[in-house]
């Protein structure tokens, strides 16, 4: 950081410009510390973006530990407490505006929130939920063996499976994205 007189600015502000799209902060003393800080657009481009994720980010906390003191936990039947939760993540996800995770996100399609909406309503066992940048919804789970499964649920009608197994072991497949079908496939995950 540079700290440069509002002379020397005033002299020189082209330099000073040239400086501060290179990367460099310059910082402005002004009578009444009414201090002004010159950065590239990028950088404030950047700062704007990790103060939206930051505030995601503290409401999803929010809600998660909403949850927990209520002493419901993610990976629990489908008990009422939980859904509640995870509709609330979702009701969050879907008032995220465009570049939410600041690499450009696009927000999430109505038609999305209201089938995952539904298919939160129909599982049997409540996942944990993301967001993600495809504009698709992540339901996650972790079984006893430590093995880990994402579901990725888009607008169309198939939905992607990938599972980790404790041992290492990957698999990826593609089902109807039906509550009938993912009910089966969570269980059959459990069982």
């Amino acid at each position: 950081m540079a700290i440069v007189k509002q002379m020397e600015i005033r002299s020189n502000i082209k330099k000073y410009f040239d400086a501060a799209y290179d990367g460099e902060v310059i910082l402005v003393p002004r009578k009444e510390n009414k201090n002004v800080v010159i950065i590239s657009e990028n950088e404030y481009e950047r700062l704007n973006q990790l103060t939206r994720l930051y505030a995601y980010e503290t409401k999803l906390s929010k809600v998660i530990e909403h949850g927990r003191s209520s002493g419901s936990a993610i990976h629990s039947n489908g008990s009422s407490d939980v859904l509640n939760e995870n509709l609330a993540k979702l009701k969050m996800i879907a008032g995220l505006k465009k570049n939410w995770n600041g690499n450009g996100a696009s927000p999430f399609p109505s038609k999305l929130i209201a089938k995952v909406t539904g298919l939160l309503r129909d599982l049997q066992i409540q996942p944990e939920i993301f967001p993600t940048a495809l504009q698709t919804i992540q339901l996650e789970y972790d079984n006893s063996r430590h093995d880990h499964m994402e579901i990725e649920i888009g607008t169309d009608t198939i939905a992607e499976v990938f599972i980790v197994t404790y041992q290492g072991n990957e698999i990826l497949e593609q089902i109807s994205s039906n509550a009938s079908v993912l009910n089966e496939r969570i269980l059959a995950f459990y069982g």
